[in-house]
């Protein structure tokens, strides 16, 4: 199978959707032929330079503006991982490359691990974005991997994304989320401490424990 590359500075997740601006001629011509033909792309994170392998098949699934000059906002949702196995030289004025689909290993996946990722993130999520904060329940998931909808407000770096992106045993993706969630939860929660100091001019709130 071969896909154009929209080759970013993130990390997209199956079943997750972000808004991307688009701007690039090579790429506004690699999205408007997706939209045409109601085709995907592939994302792939790039750092410094290098072009991970393993990337994130993507679809568009909104225009939010067109503007006058071609750029675009859009919304794309993940689809699924692949590897890229060769890129191609072609006449497109973006990269092709011939890919192929990345599995997850078939187990039953640990109801613990589900349940105690939910509780970290969702203590992350309020700390951060405030109580009235949309948070995740695990009993919406169906045949979704929870780590990919838990993953991108978790607070991990891009090459952490793209490692928990690489794996293919869900249970060890929660793993990973666990271990981190578990360790920048008190970190998280001094910053909002001193942010609510700051708010009340110095004084610790009286509902601080």
């Amino acid at each position: 199978m071969t896909l154009g590359l929209f080759p970013l500075n993130l990390v997209v997740f199956p079943h997750t959707q972000l808004p991307l601006h688009v701007f690039e001629p090579r790429y506004r011509a690699l999205i408007s032929e997706c939209i045409s033909n109601n085709s995907t792309f592939g994302i792939n994170l790039v750092v410094n330079g290098h072009l991970h392998s393993i990337g994130c098949e993507t679809r568009v699934v909104e225009v939010t503006e067109r503007f006058s000059d071609g750029r675009m906002d859009i919304i794309v949702e993940g689809q699924s991982r692949y590897q890229i196995l060769e890129v191609n030289e072609t006449n497109q004025p973006y990269a092709v490359a011939e890919i192929e689909p990345i599995k997850d290993e078939i187990i039953p996946v640990d109801p613990t691990l589900v349940s105690d990722c939910t509780d970290l993130h969702n203590q992350v999520v309020r700390l951060v974005y405030g109580e009235d904060t949309d948070i995740f329940n695990p009993e919406n998931l169906g045949d979704r991997a929870a780590s990919y909808l838990l993953a991108p407000k978790a607070g991990l770096t891009f090459e952490q994304k793209q490692k928990l992106m690489e794996l293919t045993n869900e249970n060890t993706r929660l793993e990973l989320l666990r271990d981190h969630l578990t360790e920048i939860v008190p970190t998280v929660r001094r910053a909002e401490l001193v942010q609510r100091v700051i708010k009340s001019d110095g004084y610790l709130p009286a509902t601080e424990d």
